[in-house]
């Protein structure tokens, strides 16, 4: 057999052609890859321009309208069916949260007009628990909703419905940061609204933690609270779970090592003058004049379901100790106000994300159209008064549960043990027989930890007469975590102990951005549709270039480490220079956020940086994402996209909404730590040879002093 070497080498010559001509195409259409930018969708376009239509642009108004018109867009997908929303909260149990939402903020409305009109808004007065009058209300309104179905499949109660807002990731931005106090205001209003404007009565609990030993309180009677050892069998509250089948609520009083309220910790607090002194993030000396932290010591010291982040809310004490947290931060308000302090206004600008003034209160999937810094009017605040504090001045407020001793009011004491608060013929509270078994106590101890996350951070206080927690806790339950991904947004911050961080004192200035907040990382959910996975995430670098020098054109390695008199007009960074730009990716047609950060030096006239972001993984089936960014004074950045111009990539403005594929070139990698290992370029633009997919980042974010809203390209 004779070989035609000219055939062979003419099929040698196709094959190399081919594969040139695959390689070429590959480059030419790298935009239409596995990243492909995309424009906005239309409702999301027209939602950020009927928000900015005849207005300057403003960075704050800017990120303010990007997270309005991102929520609506993604309540308009889950309402029509186009994104995965957790089974447990039905459209039933939606429609019944909204319908709270429209009439607690019909009557902020109402409130905010009531200076200029005759028409005033509904007042809830709220009274220490103790006081004639004041619990049975509540507890009857309580019981009635539990015993009220807000939805049919799966059943859950309207209650349990109110209780889940107090779950997953909004803990992030309710918790550990200045939108801790406004969240929770927000809150215990639509909890009220609930009740048709039953006030709910606040918990004073320094009057108990002033008896000889606060485990034997009235409060945890029948007559109020019900028992407080074990599974709770008594009381209004009896037998109350929550949405796991099962869980019934569980309290182990006296433990830990966290006190209640103290007298000293609230004269601490109402030492300060400015919001900033009194909320997170506060670490050691600085600690003892943060209102959540000394908010964490009654939540530890209750034990069971309320040290617990993402259950506490089905305990209604939950409600009674957060009301009294209310009363002291409007006792602090007033004090202001005689100082001459607008506390409606003075909000700290340097802030973790969710926390900022301009943030949205988060209560995913229903989107309440009220800021942070708008929970904090007078138009809210007026919606409430208090009963004062009891004191031997106005004879403990009258009540027959409160007596005076030493100058202070004290609870009296509980009646004799009930049957079910003893085993043995031995009461189950006191100082001698507190390890006595309760039978409340032996069925909790018998189903186990209870399944509801990690605890809240110690508070600046402890109580040495304490006795250790026997129960314990465990993750967080699946069903828990089903009832809560509806309505939950990724990012913002992980919740964590971080009681054992290293002592340093925070500045007082609300305007410098603290060190902790550098330290502080993100820690993820992976919820991608509903199902907690990694494999479900692959990562894409993400270029950052900053260019803000906040001095006006002075010399910035200046400015940085320069006090100014007048703080309001200045964001400024910690004294080294360092500072943090977040950039995060949202699902447009899937459920997943991923949010991190990269770190800058605001001293450099131009800093650069690379960060990794989490997208949907395309072995999962396409999607769409919309990246974004902001620095840390809340002022937007603008994206980059790489594009193939002529044969040469090139980067240039876009809306910074990708396409997700299987296409090749596959521009992610599957780990975290795989970006990193890339030979990233930094040149603004490129040309790359044949197999640089990926060096350099498809999306580039400039936060420079650009003039323009960020969604205009």
């Amino acid at each position: 057999m004779e070989f035609d070497f000219k055939s062979e080498n003419m099929a040698i010559v196709w094959t190399k052609a081919v594969s040139v001509f695959c390689l070429v195409l590959s480059l030419l259409k790298l935009s239409s890859a596995l990243l492909e930018p995309n424009p906005f969708p239309e409702t999301l376009k027209e939602c950020y321009d009927f928000r900015s239509y005849n207005m300057t642009p403003s960075d704050e108004v800017a990120l303010m309208i990007q997270n309005h018109c991102f929520k609506n867009y993604q309540y308009k997908q889950i309402a029509e069916g186009k994104v995965w929303t957790a089974p447990n909260i039905t459209q039933e149990g939606m429609n019944y949260i909204n319908s709270l939402f429209r009439k607690l903020f019909g009557e902020i409305v109402a409130s905010s007009k009531s200076k200029h009109q005759k028409r005033q808004a509904a007042v809830r007065f709220r009274r220490e628990v103790r006081s004639p009058g004041a619990f049975a209300p509540f507890a009857n309104c309580i019981q009635d909703l539990y015993g009220r179905n807000a939805q049919s499949d799966p059943p859950m109660n309207m209650y349990q419905v109110i209780a889940s807002l107090h779950t997953g990731q909004v803990l992030q931005s309710a918790h550990e940061g200045a939108a801790f106090l406004p969240w929770h205001r927000i809150y215990l209003l639509l909890l009220e609204t609930a009740c048709r404007g039953v006030p709910v009565p606040y918990w004073d609990s320094t009057v108990d933690h002033v008896m000889p030993d606060p485990t034997r309180s009235i409060v945890w009677s029948e007559q109020f609270f019900g028992n407080g050892d074990g599974q709770v069998l008594t009381g209004p509250f009896r037998n109350f779970q929550t949405t796991v089948p099962g869980d019934s609520i569980t309290r182990e009083i006296g433990t830990s090592r966290n006190a209640l309220f103290t007298k000293e910790g609230l004269a601490a607090v109402l030492s300060r003058t400015r919001y900033s002194e009194i909320v997170e993030p506060k670490r050691g000396r600085e600690y003892v004049y943060s209102l959540e932290g000394h908010h964490n010591g009654p939540h530890n010291w209750v034990g069971g379901h309320l040290p617990l982040p993402w259950v506490a809310a089905f305990d209604p004490v939950f409600f009674m100790h957060h009301a009294y947290v209310d009363a002291v931060w409007e006792v602090f308000r007033a004090q202001q106000i005689r100082n001459g302090i607008d506390p409606g206004r003075d909000y700290p600008l340097q802030n973790e994300p969710g926390h900022g003034p301009f943030d949205i209160i988060d209560f995913r999937p229903y989107f309440p159209p009220i800021r942070n810094i708008d929970a904090m009017s007078q138009a809210v605040a007026r919606l409430v008064r208090y009963e004062p504090f009891p004191s031997c001045q106005n004879n403990c407020n009258s009540s027959p549960h409160l007596t005076c001793v030493g100058g202070v009011c004290m609870s009296r004491a509980r009646p004799a043990a009930s049957p079910i608060e003893s085993f043995g013929g031995a009461a189950a509270f006191g100082p001698s027989d507190q390890d006595v078994p309760s039978q409340s106590r032996v069925l909790a101890q018998a189903r186990g930890p209870i399944p509801g996350g990690e605890r809240f951070r110690s508070s600046p206080f402890m109580d040495t007469r304490n006795r250790p927690n026997t129960i314990g806790n465990a993750p967080v339950a699946p069903e828990l975590e089903a009832a809560s991904f509806q309505a939950r947004t990724a990012g913002m911050r992980s919740k964590r102990d971080v009681s054992n961080i290293l002592h340093y004192n925070v500045s007082s200035n609300a305007h410098v951005q603290s060190v902790s907040s550098l330290e502080r990382s993100y820690t993820n959910t992976f919820i991608m549709d509903g199902v907690i996975d990694v494999k479900r995430w692959v990562y894409v670098p993400v270029r950052v270039v900053y260019n803000r020098t906040n001095a006006n054109g002075n010399d910035p390695t200046f400015k940085a480490n320069i006090l100014k008199e007048n703080l309001n007009e200045v964001c400024r960074a910690v004294g080294s220079g360092a500072s943090k730009v977040y950039v995060a990716s949202n699902g447009l047609d899937y459920f997943g956020t991923y949010k991190e950060f990269a770190i800058i030096d605001e001293r450099q006239p131009i800093s650069e940086t690379t960060a990794a972001v989490g997208i949907k993984n395309p072995d999962y089936g396409t999607g769409e994402a919309l990246f974004s960014a902001y620095d840390s004074c809340g002022r937007p950045c603008r994206p980059l996209c790489l594009t193939s111009i002529q044969g040469k990539q090139k980067y240039k403005p876009c809306s910074g909404v990708f396409k997700i594929s299987s296409a090749e070139p596959k521009m992610f990698k599957q780990t975290y730590s795989d970006v990193f290992a890339l030979d990233i370029s930094l040149d603004n633009s490129v040309a790359s040879g044949p197999g640089d997919d990926l060096s350099s980042p498809s999306i580039t974010f400039v936060c420079d002093e650009n003039k323009h809203w960020p969604w205009v390209y």
